[in-house]
């Protein structure tokens, strides 16, 4: 990595971890963030084996590129084609120095809303969706536009925070979902974090999100569940009540396939 784009990513991700999100631990996360590949390769490879994806020689869509460390992967590790939108200005510039380090084409990414994709209709064999609906505007076009972006047979991978779990995941923290948002504002200030940055997000659960999925009739979708490692002692026990008694999982996990 050269030195520049090196630190592209450190002052983006000290602003991050450390202004936005206050996190205690924000050296070591923007540290990992350096070598974010890693994190990618393990979650395409789990993909991969745990549902037998052939992800080689396909041709992949990342809705919300980040830093680019997802693309990186697909196109080094997996031969593919990547496309990719990122609405933030400083990420898409970071995005088209990866590019231009990986002989990736920059034009295969835009600075675009994930509510209108700037690509054709059933162009792709895989959407990658990876944090980013608790982000956007509206949800349902969000998914309307991969779905029309995505071949017949396609897959859309999504992960998301699941809000009915009262755990925030960019702060790190047990957190009351359950109440109107205005109370956490007011948590975050009494905890002495930023609250700004909770503005751009949605309670996005996984009821609203199913009363979304089931107006589409042109797919078919699994949900994922895994196990969390959240908190110990008192703590674990709730983790465990939510989960075993409330089937309530903090995060949500889809593949969705279009018919």
């Amino acid at each position: 990595m050269n030195l520049d784009l090196e630190k592209k990513l450190i002052k983006y991700y000290t602003r991050y971890y450390k202004d936005q999100c206050c996190l205690p631990d924000w050296e070591k996360r923007v540290t990992g963030r350096i070598h974010e590949e890693d994190k990618e390769t393990q979650r395409m490879k789990a993909l991969a084996e745990d549902f037998n994806f052939d992800f080689n020689n396909k041709k992949h869509l990342i809705v919300g590129a980040g830093t680019g460390g997802l693309a990186v992967v697909i196109k080094n590790n997996y031969a593919s084609e990547v496309f990719g939108v990122e609405p933030e200005e400083e990420e898409y510039e970071i995005i088209k120095l990866r590019c231009i380090e990986n002989n990736i084409n920059v034009d295969n990414f835009k600075k675009a809303y994930g509510e209108k994709l700037p690509y054709t209709d059933s162009s792709f064999d895989f959407v990658h969706c990876f944090t980013v609906l608790e982000h956007v505007q509206d949800v349902n076009e969000c998914l309307n536009e991969m779905i029309r972006c995505v071949k017949k047979g396609g897959k859309i991978i999504i992960n998301t925070p699941n809000y009915s779990f009262p755990y925030e995941g960019h702060y790190k923290i047990y957190f009351p979902t359950f109440l109107p948002k205005i109370f956490g504002y007011l948590y975050l200030l009494i905890l002495r974090k930023d609250y700004t940055f909770l503005k751009s997000i949605n309670y996005i659960t996984e009821k609203s999100l199913n009363k979304i999925l089931v107006t589409k009739n042109n797919i078919q979708w699994l949900r994922i569940y895994k196990a969390p490692g959240l908190g110990g002692g008192f703590l674990r026990k709730i983790v465990n009540y939510l989960i075993m008694k409330k089937f309530i999982y903090p995060q949500q996990d889809l593949i969705i396939t279009k018919k």
